[in-house]
């Protein structure tokens, strides 16, 4: 027993010392800059892309929108120019943080101290996957830990590839549910590169399903297969974990002149923003025909591996899916169709109901507040995104993107760690997050059955 003890601690302990051995991102955040602008006009709205597109700025705000605050990166080479163009054209700007290395630094301090206090003690110990966020090889092995530790001779679970990515990952997924099931629910988790605490909540509520299963608890899993995808974009979060920290794209090369329908650069940028490049109403409205920007659409519709695979996965399968939701962070935010128009869907009224099911059930375990609406009204007009093709296309009628912790409202405690929300939020945001699921799946399950009542009537 002591030598398994001691074991666990050793292989527990190299996986911490790796997970951050390579997080130092050879600094290249030195000298970047965080700020916050206020937008008062459309014109101050359009040169806020401009600096996107041709300045290389990174705006971290799912919003925008006049009058509301608006957080962008400044690369350090120019921070200068950004700014005298703000002052010319007479928006604020309040600096934030002069040194984005020392942010994503105290985050990972914050993650070391957080795990250092779980290891003096056996009894707090907790799973990897609470603690620290996973590197796409630890995903891999999580998934088939979970898969095998449900009764296999019951069939709960079933663990497989959708595709893989121009890295050649695999992009793995796994069924969880009794198989006499007859609904299907869809999840992702990651398609952003960055956005790490959404592929954690994602194995997170994975291993929760996978307990329901063994302490025999399937009241929702006898209705509902679910299906959940941890990591969409593998490459990108795998180039994030290492490199870059604030990487957003996957990792495909843009370098091929003849592929570039808008944009006559030949350029060494790499990679596509995988939610501006799925072909439903593709580049109307909020993405980038420049390979070097953050929210480049790609050189054609449904051009990348990650995007095409979750297409076919969801046109190819027999299954009829009843829900599809993507997590995403930040801003606490549950929206729904449309991203790329004003304008909603015919049935948005239902949309909006089941949202406000499940994020007042995600209010009542920690108190975290979530806006619902549509993703154009309360963000901005953005079109290519999973969200939109599922409902457009796919045919899926309860589609959400879910924007995870923390908030963007600036007097949040938390919204200057964005996209690096320390692992410490892992466990109360997984927690939540699984609550909310949970019910808005119950909502789906008296719908049908008031349906088919109504059906009944005479």
């Amino acid at each position: 027993m002591l030598f398994e003890m001691w074991t666990s601690f050793i292989i527990y302990w190299i996986l911490f010392t790796y997970s951050y051995a390579n997080n130092n991102y050879n600094n290249f955040y030195k000298g970047h800059e965080l700020i916050r602008v206020l937008p008062k006009t459309n014109e101050h709205l359009q040169l806020i892309r401009h600096f996107e597109d041709n300045y290389e700025v990174d705006r971290w705000s799912e919003i925008l929108q006049i009058n509301r605050d608006i957080k962008m990166s400044l690369p350090q080479n120019q921070v200068s120019k950004i700014k005298q163009l703000c002052k010319q054209y007479g928006i604020d700007v309040t600096i934030l943080n002069n040194n984005l290395d020392e942010l994503i630094k105290k985050s990972d301090h914050i993650s070391k101290q957080y795990k250092k206090r779980i290891q003096r003690s056996i009894k707090d110990r907790i799973p990897h996957h609470l603690t620290d966020y996973l590197t796409y090889e630890q995903i891999v092995q999580f998934l088939n830990k979970q898969h095998n530790r449900s009764p296999s001779s019951k069939n709960f679970t079933s663990l497989f590839s959708i595709g893989n990515t121009y890295e050649n990952r695999s992009i793995w997924t796994i069924r969880i549910g009794k198989p006499s099931a007859r609904r299907n629910i869809l999840m992702d988790c990651g398609i952003h590169a960055r956005e790490f605490i959404s592929p954690a909540t994602c194995l997170y509520m994975i291993d929760k399903l996978i307990d329901e299963v063994n302490n025999r608890k399937v009241s929702i899993l006898s209705i509902f297969n679910i299906y959940i995808i941890p990591l969409l974009n593998p490459d990108g979060y795998e180039y994030a974990q290492t490199e870059r920290r604030m990487w957003r794209k996957n990792r495909s090369p843009n370098n091929n002149n003849n592929n570039y329908y808008y944009y006559n650069t030949n350029s060494n940028c790499m990679g596509v923003d995988l939610n501006r490049n799925f072909g439903y109403h593709w580049m109307e409205n909020g993405a980038s025909t420049n390979p070097c920007s953050e929210t480049y659409a790609g050189p054609k519709p449904d051009s990348e591996l990650e995007t095409q695979s979750l297409q076919k996965f969801i046109k190819k399968s027999s299954q009829h899916w009843d829900a599809y939701l993507t997590f995403h962070s930040y801003g606490q935010y549950w929206i729904y169709p449309w991203g790329f128009a004003l304008y909603m869907p015919d049935d948005y009224i239902e949309l909006k109901n089941k949202a406000q099911i499940g994020s007042e059930a995600l209010k009542r375990v920690n108190g975290t507040l979530y806006k619902i609406g549509s993703a154009a009204n309360l963000l901005y007009e953005s079109a290519g995104g999973s969200d939109d093709w599922a409902k457009g296309v796919g045919k899926i009628k309860y589609v959400y993107t879910v924007e995870l912790r923390p908030s963007d409202d600036m007097n949040d405690a938390h919204a200057h760690f964005a996209f690096m929300l320390p692992s410490t939020f892992i466990e109360p945001v997984g927690q939540e997050t699984y609550v909310g699921v949970k019910e808005f799946l119950r909502s789906l399950i008296t719908s049908r059955r008031q349906i088919s009542l109504s059906q009944k009537k005479p």
